[in-house]
C-alpha cells in the first residue's frame, strides 16, 4: 500500500547541429569554362559534414537507485507525482502537462534535376558538346532578356512592379538551372544528434563524441573524427552526523517525505580544441536525501510544498 516516487537524476544532453552537403557534377563539367568562363566547378561527388551548432543543457530523469516509500501513516491523496514518478507536490494541484511543440527547420536546399531543363534543339543535338553549347546559348539569351526587361526595351514591360519581379525570378530560376548543369548541384541535409552523459564522479577531459568532415558521427574510438571533450568538478552534498542518525531510523522514518539537497558541478565542453561553454549545473544525484520534520503533517491546515522536479529540493512551502 505504499506509494513510490523517485529522486530526479541530472543528465548533460549535448545537442550537435550540423549539415550534410553533397555536391554533384553536372553532365556540362567539362564545358563550364569554355562556355560560361567558370572556374570553380564540382567535378566530382562529394559528401561533407559542417557543424553549424553545439549546445549543452540539463535533462532531467528519474534516479533508478533512489526510491522513496510513502507509507500510510502520511495521507497519500495529497500527494502529486509526475507521469515519471517524481515528487512534484504535497497538497497541491495535479501538474499541468504542456502540449509538445515540434519545431521543423526548413533549409535553402539545391537538389539536382531529375531531366535537363533544355529545349528540344538541344535534347535532340549529336553530341553533349552540341549539348553544352545549347544550353549556354540559352543562358545568354536569359541574361539578354532580363537585361531588356530591366532596361526597358521590350514590346511587352510587364504591367507593374509585382509582374515585372515574378517575370525576373522565374528567368534567374531557369538560368540557375541551366547554369547548375555546368557548375554542378549542391543537396544540404539537417541532421540533429544528442549525446545523453550522465554525470557520476569528476572527469578531465573525457571524449564523449566525434564528428568527422567526411563521415558525421563516428564512434569515440575513430580519430578520423574531432573530439567532444567533457571536463566535470563536482561539489556534493554531505550530511550533518545527527541527519545520518536520523536516516538509518528506516522504521521511524518510512512514513516520512523526503527531498533531495542537490549538488552541483562546473561543466566544461569543448570541441575540436576549443571550448564550446563553461557552465555549473545542479546535479541532483550529487546531492543528499532529507526528511522532512513530522510535526508540518499534524497541524489542521496542512501546509501546501512545491518540489523542484529537476533537483527534487522544496521550491516553497506555503500554509
Amino acid at each position: 500500500f505504499a506509494v513510490v516516487y523517485h529522486m530526479p537524476l541530472t543528465q548533460l544532453a549535448i545537442t550537435i547541429e550540423y549539415n550534410e552537403v553533397t555536391v554533384a557534377p553536372g553532365p556540362f563539367y567539362l564545358y563550364a569554362e569554355r562556355y560560361l568562363g567558370a572556374t570553380e566547378v564540382v567535378q566530382e561527388q562529394q559528401t561533407r559534414y559542417e557543424v553549424t551548432a553545439i549546445q549543452m543543457t540539463p535533462h532531467t530523469t528519474v534516479d533508478p537507485n533512489r526510491s522513496f516509500n510513502v507509507l500510510p501513516g502520511l495521507d497519500q491523496q495529497l500527494l502529486t507525482l509526475t507521469s515519471e514518478g517524481l515528487l512534484y507536490g504535497y497538497n497541491v494541484p495535479t501538474p499541468q502537462t504542456a502540449p509538445v511543440e515540434t519545431i521543423c527547420t526548413n533549409l535553402a536546399t539545391t537538389t539536382k534535376n531529375e531531366l535537363m531543363p533544355l529545349m528540344e534543339e538541344q535534347l535532340v543535338a549529336s553530341s553533349i558538346a552540341k549539348m553544352a553549347e545549347g544550353a549556354a546559348k540559352q543562358i545568354y539569351h536569359i541574361r539578354e532578356t532580363r537585361m531588356n526587361i530591366l532596361a526597358g526595351d521590350v514590346e511587352h514591360i510587364p504591367a507593374d512592379g509585382m509582374s515585372m519581379q515574378l517575370v525576373l525570378d522565374e528567368l534567374n530560376k531557369r538560368e540557375k538551372a541551366l547554369a547548375e548543369l555546368f557548375i554542378g548541384t549542391q543537396t544540404i541535409q539537417h541532421h540533429s544528434h544528442t549525446i545523453y552523459y550522465t554525470p557520476a564522479n569528476d572527469v578531465n577531459n573525457i571524449v564523449i563524441g566525434r564528428i568527422s568532415r567526411f563521415a558525421g558521427i563516428v564512434a569515440n574510438e575513430d580519430l578520423s573524427g574531432e573530439p567532444i571533450r567533457l571536463t566535470i568538478k563536482g561539489k556534493r552534498q554531505e550530511l550533518l552526523p545527527i541527519e545520518i542518525e536520523d536516516t538509518k531510523k528506516k522504521v521511524q522514518t518510512a512514513s516520512q517525505l523526503y527531498y533531495n539537497l542537490p549538488g552541483s558541478a562546473d561543466i566544461t565542453l569543448e570541441f575540436a580544441g576549443k571550448i564550446i561553454t563553461t557552465a555549473n549545473y545542479p546535479i541532483a544525484q550529487y546531492g543528499v536525501a532529507v526528511p522532512l520534520a513530522k510535526n508540518m503533517f499534524l497541524t489542521k491546515q496542512l501546509p501546501k510544498i512545491y518540489f523542484n522536479i529537476q533537483t527534487g529540493n522544496i521550491l516553497s512551502i506555503q500554509k
